[in-house]
């Protein structure tokens, strides 16, 4: 079975095509309203603690398994945050990063909006 993800139309692309709105981009407004996720569910793979996870788009890191000491958030890779958190799921923007410490390695999943 194929699983159809949402896609950005190219900037080539025109909004209208003879007064209507071109396929490429009515697909990508109905999949909006639709909630069609961006991309597949992808894994990660740790390297030695702490682990900076960053976001490729916007959607949720999963963070299961594993002795996870900490997890901090940071937006411009400077300040970081204590999430308080070492288990579940922090919803992040394209680009934010995730400061993981672990003694052993959780299980780390991206689920794209």
């Amino acid at each position: 079975m194929s699983v159809e993800y949402n896609r950005m139309p190219t900037y080539t692309e025109p909004l209208l095509a003879k007064g209507n709105t071109s396929r490429g981009w009515y697909g990508y407004f109905q999949a909006l309203w639709k909630g069609q996720p961006s991309g597949p569910v992808t894994v990660a793979t740790l390297t030695a603690s702490p682990y900076t996870y960053s976001a490729p788009t916007g959607g949720v890191v999963i963070i299961q398994g594993g002795t996870v000491t900490s997890v901090s958030f940071s937006r411009d890779g400077v300040t970081n945050y204590a999430t308080g958190q070492t288990q579940g799921m922090f919803p992040v923007s394209q680009g934010d990063s995730l400061i993981i410490a672990y003694s052993s390695a959780p299980n780390i999943t991206f689920a794209p909006r």
